[in-house]
C-alpha cells in the first residue's frame, strides 16, 4: 500500500481491485475465480486459477514462489489488456460526461447512481424539487412511526409508502440481504418451440423497447397521475412533453447524429464516435432501470409497471402481427418505436425461456464469421464441475455443427462412454470433479445446513482452525465422495459425503470420488437437456453410454421437445404424428380373456379394401371391425363376437380412467435427475419462478413443477379415441375414385361402432379445453 501510495498514480488498472485486490491487501481476503472466465469469453486467453489454500504451499520453494509471480504478473497484464479490450477509461468518461457524476463512481459500476445524476440535473435545470433519496435507516424509521400511529393491534400490517413500496419488506431484505421475488409483472416472454432449428433463425428486436416506450406514450412523473394505493396508473394523453421522454429524446437524437458522423469518418476517430454512441445508448437503456430500483431516489413502482405493462402489450401484438406480416407493417402502429433485423442465426438449439444455444452470423469488414452465443445454459453455473462443464461444451459444438444428426449422436455417444471409462479407471484428475458454491452467510446461519455440501465442508474447515476461505462471501471447493468398499446408493446424503480437496488428499484410502454421483447428477443433467430433441439417442440410451441404469432415464422424446401438446394437434403433419404417445384403445376377448389393441376403423376398412384377399388373412387386425372378434382367436361362430354395446362400455371404462387420471392433479418435477411426484402445492416463490412451480427439493434442484397429466394430454386423448372410431370425415381424405367402395364398407361398419364413437365424442366435447368462451374474450351490453 505504500509502494502504491509514492507511485501517485491517477488511474489504476485491475480486475476488481476496489472489491477484490485492495481488499486484499488490508484484510488477506481469498483469490477471485472470475478474471479466467473473462479472459477466455473477451480475450481468447487462458488464464490459470490458483486456489487460496494452495498460495501458502507455494511459499515453500523457489519455483512455486516464481510460479506465484509469474501468476500474479499474468493477471496483470490481463486486466491491463481487457481495460484496452473493453475502451474502459474512453468509455466510462464519456458516460460521466453525460450524467454528471464522479468518473471513480463510473468505473465501480454505479449505474444507478449515473442515471440519477442525469436526471437530478434534469428536473433541477426545469425547476422541480425531487424528493429525498431513502436509506435504510429511513425506511425503519417510516414503519415504527406508523406502527405508533396505527396502535400495536396492527403492528402485524405492511405499510407502503406512496411510490407501492412495502416498507417492511424493503428494510428485511436490506438488513438481512435476502432475495426477493419481482415486485411487478415484468417483460412477455412466450413459451418457446424447443428443438433444433438447423435452417436461418432472424431475430427482429425493437430498437430500445423501454425508453421508446416513455417516449411514445409520454411516461413521466409530470404527466402521469399516481394513486396512493400503489395501483397501476392509467394513460393520459397529455400534450405537454414530460421531463423524461424529452430526456430520452435528446439523447436518441445525439446518438443518431453520432452514428451519422461515423459514416465520414476514419481511423481512430471512428472509434472515438462508436464509443460515444455506446455511451449514450448504455445511457437510454439504463433509464427504466431507476424506476424499478427501490434504492434509487427516483424510485416509481407504479411508473415502472406501467412502462412494462405496455411493453408487454406491444411484443404479443407484435408477435400476432409478425407472423403474417413483415416488420414495416410493424412500424406502422407507432411513431416512435421500430422494430429492425438484429441478429442471423444459422442454427439455434432452444430448450426452455430464456435457455438457448445458438451459432450467430456476424460481419466485419464485409466478410461472415460465426460464434456460438449462449443464454441461460445451466452448465455455466458454478455448482457443475470442470468436467461436466467440459462434456456440455463438446455436446453443444456437437449438436450445432451442422454435421448429420448419425454423426453428432455417434460422437456423443463415444465420447460418453469413453469419460466413463476414464472416471471409473482413475484417469480423471481431481481437480475436474471440483464443484464450488459461494456461501450468502457464515455457514453457522444455514437452516437448512445438513443438506447443503459446501456448508458443511465449511463447518469442518472452521473446526479445523481454518480462519479464512470459510466466511460469508467465500467460495468453497468440494467434491462429493463415498467411503471406501460402499456405493453411493448405500452411503449417507451428499452433505455429509462432500469433501474438501485438501481432505481428500490427507484421508487417503478412506475417502473415494463417487463417480456414480458423477455420472448420474452432474453429466447425465447437462448431456440430456442439451441432447432431448436430437434425433437418434434417448434418455434411457445416454445413461446407459454412461454406464448407469437406464431403466431410471426412460423419458417419452414428445415430453423432452414439448409439452404444447395443442400446438400438437393443429399442426401436425399426419394422424400418426398429431397422436404420438396416446395410450391405444384396449379390448377385452370374452372367449380368451385375453385383451388386443383395437386398430383405427378406416385403417381397417381401408387395408381390406386395398390389400388382396390373401394379404388380410395374413393381418388377422384388419379384420377386426368386419368380424368382431379377436384376432388371437380362431373363428368360432357368432357366440364370440363382441356387441356395439360391450364395445361402447369398454371405450367408456377407459377415457373414465384418463379423466379420473387427470383430477388426482398430480405434479412432478421437470429435472430428469429428480422427477418429484406429488400432490402437494409448493407456495414459496424465489425470483423469476411462479407461485407453485418451485420443486419441493430446491436449492437440491433446480427444477419445476409441471402437470403430470395436462389438460391438454386428456383432450389428445379423447381426440384419439374419436379418430380411432370415426367413420365419417376419415372418407374426406379419401381420393374420390376410392370413396365408394370405403363408403360401402364403412356403411356396414357404422351400425356397431356408432354407440361407441357416440360416447367418446360426448365426454370429448363436455372437456373445455377444446371451446372458446367468446364472452371471455368480448364485452357484451
Amino acid at each position: 500500500m505504500i509502494e502504491l501510495y509514492k507511485l501517485d498514480s491517477d488511474v489504476l488498472v485491475g480486475h476488481n481491485i476496489s472489491g477484490f485486490d485492495l481488499d486484499i491487501l488490508l484484510h488477506r481476503a481469498q483469490v477471485s475465480y472470475s478474471l479466467t472466465q473473462l479472459s477466455k469469453t473477451q480475450l481468447n486467453k487462458d488464464c490459470k486459477e490458483i486456489a487460496s489454500e494452495d498460495i501458502p504451499r507455494m511459499f515453500q520453494t523457489s519455483e512455486l514462489l516464481m510460479e506465484l509471480i509469474e501468476y500474479g504478473e499474468t493477471d496483470a497484464w490481463l486486466s491491463m489488456e481487457l481495460m484496452f479490450h473493453l475502451s474502459v477509461l474512453p468509455l466510462t468518461r464519456q458516460l460521466t460526461n453525460i450524467s454528471g457524476n464522479l468518473w471513480g463512481k463510473t468505473l465501480q459500476g454505479a449505474r444507478a447512481q449515473r442515471v440519477e445524476y442525469l436526471l437530478l440535473h434534469a428536473y433541477h435545470a426545469k425547476k422541480y424539487i425531487v424528493p429525498d433519496k431513502s436509506s435504510l435507516h429511513t425506511k425503519e424509521t417510516k414503519v415504527l412511526k406508523r406502527r405508533i400511529t396505527h396502535g400495536v393491534e396492527d403492528g402485524n400490517r405492511d405499510y407502503e409508502d406512496n411510490n407501492g413500496v412495502n416498507l417492511e419488506e424493503e428494510a428485511h431484505n436490506e438488513s438481512g440481504k435476502g432475495k426477493k421475488g419481482p415486485a411487478y409483472a415484468c417483460g412477455l416472454v412466450l413459451e418457446p418451440k424447443r428443438g433444433l432449428r438447423d435452417k436461418y433463425v432472424l431475430l427482429l428486436d425493437f430498437n430500445s423497447l423501454y425508453p421508446f416506450i416513455i417516449q411514445e406514450y409520454n411516461i413521466c412523473f409530470t404527466t402521469v397521475e399516481r394513486f396512493p394505493d400503489g395501483l397501476v396508473p392509467s394513460l393520459l394523453s397529455s400534450k405537454t412533453a414530460g421531463v423524461l421522454p424529452e430526456l430520452l429524446k435528446n439523447l436518441v437524437q445525439r446518438r443518431r447524429m453520432v452514428k451519422s458522423w461515423m459514416k465520414n469518418a476514419s481511423g481512430i476517430k471512428v472509434q472515438q464516435l462508436d464509443i460515444q454512441q455506446q455511451a449514450l445508448k448504455l445511457t437510454a437503456n439504463s433509464m427504466y432501470g431507476c424506476l424499478g430500483f427501490s434504492n434509487s431516489r427516483f424510485y416509481a413502482k407504479p411508473l415502472a409497471e406501467l412502462i412494462t405493462q405496455q411493453g408487454r402489450e406491444i411484443l404479443q401484438s407484435t408477435v400476432d402481427l409478425v407472423q403474417n406480416n413483415l416488420n414495416l407493417e410493424v412500424n406502422k402502429k407507432y411513431r416512435r418505436l421500430e422494430i429492425d433485423l438484429d441478429g442471423l442465426y444459422k442454427r439455434m438449439l432452444l430448450l426452455k425461456k430464456k435457455k438457448y444455444a445458438a451459432v450467430k452470423v456476424q460481419f466485419k469488414d464485409g466478410i461472415s464469421y460465426e460464434v456460438i452465443e449462449r443464454k441461460g445454459l445451466d452448465m455455466v453455473r458454478r455448482d457443475w464441475s470442470l468436467l461436466s462443464k467440459e462434456l456440455g461444451d463438446f455436446c453443444l459444438t456437437q449438436i450445432l455443427s451442422g454435421r448429420s444428426c448419425e454423426d453428432v449422436v455417434e460422437s456423443i455417444h463415444n465420447s460418453l462412454m469413453k469419460v466413463q471409462e476414464e472416471m471409473r479407471n482413475g484417469q480423471v484428475v481431481l481437480k475436474k470433479y471440483i464443484i464450488t458454491k459461494t456461501l450468502t452467510k457464515p455457514p453457522e446461519a444455514y437452516p437448512d445446513a445438513k443438506n447443503q455440501p459446501h456448508v458443511q465442508v465449511a463447518l469442518r474447515m472452521k473446526q479445523s482452525g481454518y480462519s479464512t476461505g470459510c466466511s460469508a462471501g467465500d467460495t468453497i471447493p468440494h467434491i462429493i465422495c463415498c467411503e471406501q468398499g460402499s456405493s453411493s446408493s448405500n452411503s449417507t446424503g451428499i452433505a455429509y459425503r462432500a469433501r474438501h480437496p485438501d481432505e481428500l488428499k490427507k484421508d487417503k484410502g478412506k475417502w473415494m470420488i463417487d463417480i456414480d454421483y458423477y455420472l448420474s447428477q452432474q453429466i447425465y443433467p447437462v448431456v440430456s437437456r442439451l441432447c432431448a430433441s436430437i434425433q437418434g439417442t434417448s434418455p434411457g440410451r445416454l445413461a446407459d453410454c454412461l454406464g448407469l441404469d437406464s431403466s431410471k432415464f426412460q423419458s417419452t422424446s414428445t415430453e423432452a421437445v414439448s409439452n404444447d401438446t395443442g400446438n400438437a394437434l393443429l399442426f401436425a403433419v399426419d394422424d400418426e404424428e398429431r397422436y404420438q404417445g396416446c395410450e391405444p384403445l384396449t379390448l377385452p376377448c370374452p372367449s380368451c380373456s385375453g385383451t388386443f389393441n383395437c386398430p383405427s376403423v378406416f385403417s381397417s376398412i381401408r387395408a381390406v379394401v386395398e390389400k388382396p384377399a390373401k394379404m388380410q388373412q395374413e393381418e388377422s387386425t384388419s379384420n377386426f371391425w368386419r368380424m368382431l372378434c379377436c384376432p388371437k382367436c380362431p373363428e368360432e361362430g357368432d357366440m364370440d363376437r363382441m356387441s356395439p354395446e360391450m364395445i361402447a362400455n369398454q371405450v367408456k371404462r377407459q377415457v373414465e380412467g384418463f379423466i379420473s387420471m387427470y383430477y388426482k392433479g398430480l405434479m412432478t418435477c421437470d429435472d430428469e435427475t429428480c422427477k418429484h411426484t406429488t400432490r402437494s402445492v409448493n407456495l414459496r416463490v424465489f425470483s423469476g419462478s411462479e407461485k407453485g412451480m418451485v420443486c419441493p427439493n430446491h436449492p437440491r434442484c433446480n427444477g419445476r413443477l409441471v402437470r403430470k397429466y395436462t389438460e391438454a394430454d386428456l383432450y389428445k386423448q379423447l381426440a384419439y379415441f374419436c379418430h380411432l372410431l370415426d367413420t365419417t370425415r376419415c372418407v374426406e381424405k379419401m381420393e374420390t375414385t376410392a370413396r365408394i367402395t370405403v363408403e360401402k364398407e364403412l356403411g356396414k361398419v357404422r351400425p356397431v361402432v356408432g354407440l361407441a364413437a357416440n360416447t367418446v365424442q360426448r365426454i370429448r366435447d363436455r372437456c373445455s379445453f377444446g371451446w372458446v368462451q367468446m364472452n371471455d374474450l368480448i364485452v357484451t351490453c
